[in-house]
């Protein structure tokens, strides 16, 4: 390497470090400069509560960070009409099948996923027996994550406004069962 090499290189690396300099300088007095004050951060409660109603279901998949996500779904039936309250008219057996199948191409777009194992065979509505309602599945249950489990739990809970606060026990294959429960996702 030649001494004017060396010259050239001591310039950029000087030339470089100025303009690093004067670009931190310039972005700092533009914070200010704006003239629009900071602002603390403020609570606002909780998110929108989502509100399916007729003909729609209601199932609960898994976030990019892992948390439950309510998304609405359009179903193949028809609103009941009249009653003057919004009524869930989809099957709570055909959303848990829905739920099974796993997310949709838009879902999936949204980096949303389950944590179910995928199955084809139809799922019957749960039985209930006063606050309780007994979810058999196709497949053993005790296996199953928490977020798995709450995600079937939660789709049952929120298929009907009257059952928001039941407990939700999950029966499988080879009589595996998982106690009750209720959603941790709260009905807002």
């Amino acid at each position: 390497m030649t001494a004017t090499d060396r010259r050239r290189r001591r310039r950029r690396r000087a030339s470089g470090a100025a303009a690093a300099l004067l670009a931190g300088v310039l972005l700092a007095g533009c914070a200010d400069a704006t003239g629009i004050p900071g602002t603390d951060v403020f609570e606002v409660g909780d998110p929108a509560r989502i509100k399916g109603e007729g003909g729609t279901m209601l199932l609960y998949l898994v976030d990019r960070q892992g948390r439950l996500t309510p998304v609405l779904r359009p179903g193949p039936f028809t609103p009941d009409a009249g009653s003057g309250q919004p009524l869930y008219t989809t099957p709570t057996g055909f959303a848990l099948t829905v739920l099974l199948r796993g997310p949709n191409g838009p879902e999936l777009a949204a980096s949303l996923r389950t944590e179910l194992p995928s199955a084809i065979v139809p799922v019957r509505d749960p039985e209930r027996t006063g606050g309780l309602l007994t979810v058999t599945l196709p497949f053993p249950v005790t296996a199953l994550s928490e977020t798995a489990r709450s995600q079937i739990v939660c789709t049952v809970a929120h298929a009907e406004p009257l059952d928001v606060d039941s407990r939700v026990a999950l029966v499988g294959m080879g009589n595996s069962i998982v106690p009750a429960q209720e959603c941790p996702v709260p009905a807002r």
